[in-house]
Order: C-alpha cells, then sequence, then structure tokens
C-alpha cells in the first residue's frame, strides 16, 4: 500500500503505510500495555507501531494543568519503554516514536527509530524541534502532526526541523472526530501547497460509527503515504481515547479494504493501459471512418469519402489519425461499407 508521487517519465506508486497508535490507551497500566502491543505486533499487519514517549511530565506540562497528575502517574521508565520495543521489534514491526519532551528525545533517538513525530500540541515548542532536528540523523523521517493548526504554524514546525524527510500528519481528535468536520477538500488543498512531502492521515472517527472504515478509505483516496489508526484490546471500555480505537478485526478488516484502494491507484501512466486499449477499439467501442463510397486503386482519399460510426469492423486509426491520411493514394480498390485501416494507403 503508498501514494503517488512523481519520477521522471511515470508515476511511482508504493505502499501505503498502515499505523497503530496505542497513545495513552494504557492508562499507566503497564501489564495491559503490554498485552495491547503483543496482540497489535502478533495479530495485525500494522507496518508501524506508534508510542507516545513522555519522560519529563514537568517539561511537557505544567502543573496547573487539569492532565497533570494522571500524566505523572501514568508515564513508564526508560526500562519499561525498551521492553515495549522489544516486544514491537521481535514481531518484525517498527516503532513510531512521538516524543513530548527532550528527555524523551534523547532516550528515543538511541534506538535509532525510523519514524519520530512531534505531535500538534507541541507544533510551536522551538526548544523541542531545535533538540529533536540536533539528534536526527539522515535518514530520519520526521512526523508533523499538523491537525488543528494554520498554516502559518506548519510552515515554521518545517523550517525550524531543517529536514527534506518530513511527513505531515492531518487529521485530529476531538474525542471524537465529527466527519463533517474533517474537511478533507482543506486536507486536500494543504497537500498541494507542499507536495515536496509525503503525508498522511490520522482517522479519529467515533469506533461504533458505521462509516469508520469508509471515512479512513475516502482520506486514504486522497493519495495519503500513511493511514493511522487508534487500536485497542477493549473496545468501548472508558480507556484513554476509547472513543476512536477500533478493535483488532475492524483493523484487519480496515487493512484488505486499504489495498483494494491502492489497487484502484494504477501506475500513473497517461498512456492507455491494457484494459483501456480494449475498451477503447476503434470500430466496436469508439467511431471509425467507414467509406459512404466506392474508391479505386490511385484514387485520394477525400473526407466526402468517409462518415465516422460504429461498427463491427475494427480499424486501427482514430478520427484524428485519419484527418492525416486526408489525400493519400488509395493501394486497391475499396467498397462502400469497409472500415479503412492504415494498410489501405500508400
Amino acid at each position: 500500500m503508498g501514494r503517488i508521487s512523481k519520477s521522471v517519465g511515470a508515476i511511482i506508486v508504493g505502499r501505503i503505510k498502515l499505523i497503530s497508535e496505542t497513545a495513552w490507551h494504557h492508562d499507566g497500566d503497564f501489564y495491559f500495555f503490554k498485552e495491547l502491543v503483543s496482540t497489535i505486533a502478533k495479530e495485525t499487519k500494522a507496518d508501524y507501531i506508534k508510542f507516545h514517549v513522555t519522560l519529563n511530565v514537568n517539561e511537557y506540562m505544567h502543573k496547573d494543568h487539569p492532565g497533570y497528575n494522571w500524566v505523572k502517574n501514568s508515564i513508564f521508565s526508560e526500562s519499561q519503554w525498551v521492553e515495549i520495543i522489544n516486544i514491537t521489534t521481535h514481531h518484525d514491526k517498527k516503532p513510531m516514536l512521538l516524543f513530548n519532551d527532550t528527555k524523551a528525545i534523547d532516550f528515543g533517538m538511541k534506538l535509532d527509530p525510523e519514524l519520530v513525530e512531534i505531535h500538534s500540541t507541541c507544533l510551536n515548542d522551538v526548544k523541542l524541534l531545535r533538540h529533536l532536528k540536533a539528534n536526527l540523523k539522515l535518514d530520519t523521517k520526521v512526523v508533523l502532526g499538523i491537525g488543528g493548526t494554520d498554516l502559518y504554524e506548519v510552515e515554521n514546525a518545517i523550517q525550524t526541523i531543517g529536514t527534506e524527510n518530513v511527513i505531515l500528519m492531518h487529521g485530529f481528535q476531538n474525542y471524537p472526530t465529527k466527519y463533517e468536520d474533517i474537511n478533507f477538500l482543506k486536507v486536500k488543498r494543504i497537500m498541494e501547497l507542499f507536495p515536496q512531502y509525503k503525508h498522511g492521515y490520522a482517522d479519529h472517527t467515533a469506533w461504533n460509527h458505521e462509516h469508520n472504515i469508509l471515512i479512513t478509505l475516502l482520506g486514504a483516496s486522497l493519495g495519503m503515504d500513511y493511514i493511522e489508526k487508534h487500536v485497542t484490546i477493549s473496545t468501548g471500555e472508558g480507556k484513554t481515547d476509547w472513543q476512536a480505537a477500533i478493535n483488532i478485526e475492524t483493523f484487519i478488516k480496515l487493512t484488505e479494504m486499504l489495498n483494494i484502494v491502492e489497487e484502484t491507484y494504477g501506475n500513473g501512466y497517461l498512456k492507455l493501459n491494457e484494459g483501456e486499449k480494449a475498451y477503447s477499439t476503434f470500430g466496436i467501442m469508439k467511431k471509425a471512418a467507414i467509406l459512404i463510397h466506392d474508391i479505386r486503386i490511385g484514387d485520394k482519399l477525400k473526407l466526402e469519402h468517409l462518415s465516422f460510426k460504429r461498427t463491427d469492423q475494427q480499424s486501427d486509426l482514430s478520427q484524428l489519425d485519419v484527418l492525416n491520411i486526408i489525400g493519400k493514394t488509395v493501394r486497391r480498390n475499396l467498397l462502400s461499407g469497409h472500415c479503412v485501416n492504415r494498410n489501405d494507403f500508400k
């Protein structure tokens, strides 16, 4: 699965990468978290499992924030994070690390993650962005969460992070996101404003919404490189972010549907493919040039000799091709009703 991107003479389609988001769904319960990650890793085809790594709550939040004490009591130690990452990689999944503080960056970058993220809540934290920039490797891809941010914030974050390996992650969570607030037309316009970067869509539709999968597929069909979904093993049980967390079975079904979406992308070539050629034959499907007068060998073809009609005969000439052979000399006697072809003329 992936997005359509430009290359010389063609358009290349890659896989859409699928991200399973865990966020703070663990509520600080390490045993539940291990079970969640193990289940996702073993039973799904997610490419990445995403983790919110917070090690310094005082850098992330002021004590007056209503969620301060909850976050402080819910964060894990570095050794616990190492255990979670090991579970992930043991099952050939890749960890995607979202950083909320500089200590988390120092720890996480030692693990050499392929994808790292700065959430939209931290997109204006210049110190955090600069610290991440100072620790980036050449092949590290930086995901910038841009849901609920304006273009000035997006441009400033891109400039500050200072790498071309940027993925702009669209979508936001307002517990859950109403589909009428998603604004895919806006998403499409932003993608057009930043064609040099890859893009992703993090869907936060209600887990039990009848169109949950459909809405995600609509986002993917814009040409996304990445699709992100919250996943749970305790559907609807009231844990953090439960409103948008789908179960394993739904995640698997979504994966299958995304494969279909990608198959419809094609290769992007402007030339007709074999299916289009079979449909677009001149004669049976498209109108072809039919003689309405007998013409003899040595005569020159005139437009008055022709009428364009659908016919059971097949031609290798389009209407435009026929205009280019007007005035050509006929090789042999041709009767009225004949569908003209290239080899009929000198």
